[in-house]
């Protein structure tokens, strides 16, 4: 049974490897790993790692892990770095994308972003290293590396008690075909920060992906964090499978995480567990937002609008020591 599950996975990933976009379980820490729109949104400076490792026991079977450094340039741009490996049996994709988000403030708590990014894709298809029981069969004797021009696109909307965002991770397909709107992957990320008392914050989290003509795939997760340090996590992914996991703020510029998802149904027994770490960095954090009002300028007439000299030179004095989004409104200063 697991060797009729590679052949199909090594089928598949020969046919859909222009489009083998991953869901990770911790995605509401890392956003900009598929939406460019949502980066340096909790951190003036920030660095995000993921590393998943699925179906653990079967040979061939999907790895994966996601850089994304991000940094705020000013309260209105970012610009981020997306570094992307991803293995599915002998096929392997490895991107790197310099990614840009303009911002425009609805008012000092809500805000809407659109980013792009814009990079390359190396695929490489290493059938001549399989082993086979036929010697010389001609249709694992070759292998190849080529590179491929891609992009991404995505709006990213926040309030400081909810959020939205919506992308397409591949504009460009990395099998010679270029731009070809029907094989484009939709993603649609959204969730809500909800206070449950003074040390409680509830955070359910809801990540889906769909394609033309392809069921539409999903992960409710529900995340609650205590005394904004720790977190417990539980969910459900659509391909029948639960999600487990904790994540921590071990200091005021750094969390990790943990998450696992385990089959069940009829493919527990041949799927296995799937791991998934999440390490975070950012100096500093500001989660914390409950008002853009510290990182705006304010006029004569009390409007809001930009001061580049002064956001290029401001010190900020929020350390940001809240690991789940405080959602009270603080104090406006004028």
């Amino acid at each position: 049974m697991k060797g009729l599950i590679l052949i199909s996975l090594l089928l598949l990933s020969s046919i859909l490897n222009a489009q083998n976009t991953s869901r990770f379980s911790q995605i509401n820490f890392a956003q900009g790993v598929n939406n460019p729109a949502s980066i340096a949104f909790d951190g003036l400076i920030m660095a995000d790692l993921i590393f998943r490792n699925q179906w653990i026991g079967i040979e061939g079977a999907p790895t994966t892990i996601a850089f994304n450094g991000q940094y705020e340039m000013d309260q209105d741009h970012a610009i981020g770095l997306n570094i992307y490996h991803d293995r599915i049996g002998v096929y392997n994709t490895t991107s790197f994308a310099a990614q840009y988000a303009y911002r425009a403030h609805i008012d000092n708590v809500r805000s809407f972003a659109v980013g792009v990014s814009f990079g390359t894709d190396n695929v490489v298809n290493n059938l001549a290293s399989t082993q086979t029981t036929q010697i010389g069969d001609p249709a694992f004797s070759s292998s190849f590396s080529n590179f491929y021009f891609n992009g991404s696109f995505g709006v990213y909307y926040t309030t400081p008690k909810f959020y939205i965002g919506a992308s397409i991770p591949q504009l460009f397909q990395n099998r010679g075909d270029g731009f070809h709107p029907p094989s484009w992957h939709y993603y649609l990320s959204t969730g809500l920060y909800l206070n449950a008392g003074r040390n409680f914050t509830f955070n359910p989290h809801i990540q889906i992906k769909t394609a033309i003509n392809t069921p539409i795939q999903g992960d409710l997760i529900l995340r609650n964090t205590i005394k904004n340090r720790f977190s417990l996590i539980i969910g459900y992914r659509s391909e029948n499978s639960l999600i487990a996991g904790a994540d921590f703020l071990i200091s005021p510029n750094a969390r990790v995480g943990y998450s696992f998802n385990y089959s069940i149904g009829v493919t527990a027994q041949t799927k296995g567990a799937s791991n998934e770490v999440y390490l975070g960095l950012a100096f500093p954090y500001h989660t914390d937002r409950g008002s853009f009002a510290k990182r705006r300028y304010i006029g004569r007439k009390g409007r809001y609008g930009s001061n580049y000299r002064k956001n290029s030179h401001r010190r900020r004095n929020n350390r940001g020591n809240k690991y789940g989004r405080d959602t009270r409104n603080r104090r406006r200063g004028h």
